[in-house]
C-alpha cells in the first residue's frame, strides 16, 4: 500500500515539473523579441559611448574641413590664416551651385555637432562672416563665406605680381598686418636697417617671397638720400660689388632684388652691369622699379640673360584716395588687354597704404587676375628640350 502511494506521488511531481517547463517555454517564446532587444542594448551601449567620445575629440577645424568636403569647395577657394590668435578661414562657393545660406547651414550644423559654439553671424558686402568658439580650448574661429566668380569662359588669367617696397624700418603691428595679406605679395626689404633681418624672417615665416630693395643714387641726391651704403655712380666697380655682396649676405633668404630710388644709377650702363653681374652670380632675379623713364636697367639685364622684369605701375601715386583706387583698377584692366604678366609696386610706410592695398586685393579677387610672387613671372609654359 505504501509503495503504491509513493509511486502516485512521484507521478504527480513529474506532472508538475512537466507543466512548469511548458509554462517557462511559453513565456520565453512570447517574449523573445523583448529579450533580444535587451541583449542588443546591453551589447551596443559601449559603441554608443565610443561614438560620443569620438565626437568630443573632434575640433572645429575638423568640422570646417568636413564641411568643405560636403560642399565640394576646391582647395584654391579655401584659405586659412592665424591673426592675433584668431583662426581666419575663407570659403569660396559657386553661386550657381548653392547660396550662402545653404553653405552657412551645413557649416554651422557640422560645428554644432561636435559641440562648437556659434558666437555671431553677419552679412556684409555680399559675404557672410561667422564667428565660432571651440569649447575644448577656447579657440576663436572667424569663417567668411563668399561667392567666387563663375568660370563661364576659358579666358587665361593674367599673372599679377604686387611688390611692397621699403620694409626694414619698422617692426610693429603694421608689419604684422602686411604679413597677414595674401602670401603671394612680395616684400622688398631695405638692407642695413634696424629691422631688415627681422622683416625677412617674419615674411618668410608667413609664406611671402622677399627681395633686396637696393638703395641707389637718385637724380635728386643729396636732397633725397637713398640710405646707408647706397650704390652711387662715382663708386668703383670693386666697391659696388662689395656693397651688393654685403646686402646678399645680410639678407640670404631674398630671391631677387629691385632698386630703391636710383633715377640716376639705373641710367648708368657701367653701374648696372656691375650690380647685375653680382645678382646673376648669386642666382637672384632683378626688377627694374622704373623710377625714371630713362632707366636702362631692364634692357641690360635682358642682354645678360638673367631673370628680369620691370614695373608697370605704381599703385599709391599720386595719393591713396578712393578715386585713385578706381583709377588704378581701370589701369590694371587696360594693361591686362595688352599683357599676360603685370608687375606693380606700392609701399609699406603707413596704415593708410595697408588699407589701400587690402582694398585693391579684395576688389580684383573676382577679376581675371592670378596673384603671384615675382618669381612666378619668370616661369615658362614651354616644355624642356631633353
Amino acid at each position: 500500500m505504501a509503495k503504491r502511494k509513493n509511486k502516485k506521488k512521484a507521478n504527480n511531481d513529474f506532472v508538475y515539473v512537466f507543466l512548469l517547463a511548458i509554462f517557462i517555454l511559453f513565456v520565453l517564446y512570447f517574449n523573445f523579441d523583448k529579450i533580444s532587444n535587451l541583449v542588443n542594448i546591453s551589447t551596443s551601449e559601449p559603441s554608443r559611448v565610443n561614438i560620443k567620445e569620438i565626437l568630443k575629440k573632434k575640433s572645429i577645424s575638423d568640422a570646417i574641413a568636413h564641411s568643405k568636403e560636403l560642399l565640394g569647395i576646391k582647395d584654391k577657394y579655401y584659405k586659412h590664416q592665424i591673426r592675433n590668435e584668431v583662426v581666419h578661414i575663407s570659403l569660396g562657393i559657386d553661386r550657381k551651385e548653392m547660396d550662402m545660406n545653404y553653405a552657412n547651414m551645413i557649416l554651422s550644423g557640422q560645428i554644432e555637432l561636435i559641440g562648437g559654439v556659434i558666437i555671431s553671424g553677419t552679412e556684409k558686402n555680399n559675404r557672410q562672416i561667422l564667428e565660432y568658439l571651440d569649447p575644448a580650448d577656447s579657440q576663436k574661429f572667424v569663417v567668411t563665406i563668399y561667392y567666387i566668380r563663375s568660370n563661364t569662359n576659358t579666358e587665361k588669367k593674367i599673372k599679377l605680381a604686387i611688390v611692397v617696397d621699403d620694409f626694414g624700418i619698422h617692426n610693429d603691428e603694421l608689419l604684422d598686418d602686411f604679413c597677414s595679406l595674401d602670401k603671394n605679395i612680395t616684400f622688398a626689404i631695405l638692407p642695413d636697417q634696424k629691422y631688415s633681418k627681422i622683416v625677412m624672417l617674419k615674411a618668410v615665416k608667413t609664406g611671402h617671397e622677399t627681395m633686396i630693395h637696393i638703395p641707389m643714387e637718385p637724380v635728386s641726391y643729396p636732397r633725397n638720400n637713398p640710405g646707408p651704403n647706397a650704390i652711387y655712380v662715382h663708386l668703383s666697380e670693386r666697391e659696388i660689388k662689395k656693397r651688393i655682396g654685403k646686402f646678399i649676405k645680410q639678407l640670404p633668404l631674398c630671391v631677387g632684388a629691385n632698386n630703391h630710388m636710383g633715377s640716376l644709377a639705373t641710367t648708368d650702363k657701367g653701374v648696372m652691369k656691375t650690380v647685375l653681374k653680382v645678382l646673376k652670380d648669386n642666382e637672384l632675379y632683378f626688377v627694374d622699379s622704373r623710377t625714371t623713364q630713362s632707366s636702362i636697367a631692364y634692357d641690360v639685364a635682358k642682354k645678360m640673360m638673367m631673370p628680369t622684369f620691370r614695373s608697370n605701375l605704381f599703385l599709391d601715386t599720386p595719393n591713396i584716395s578712393e578715386k585713385t583706387l578706381k583709377t588704378k583698377i581701370a589701369q590694371l584692366k587696360a594693361l591686362s588687354k595688352k599683357r599676360d604678366k603685370i608687375l606693380v609696386i606700392t609701399h609699406c610706410a603707413t596704415r593708410e597704404r595697408y588699407i589701400f592695398l587690402k582694398s585693391l586685393i579684395e576688389k580684383i579677387e573676382d577679376m581675371n587676375f592670378e596673384l603671384v610672387p615675382v618669381s612666378k613671372l619668370f616661369e615658362s609654359n614651354l616644355p624642356e628640350i631633353l
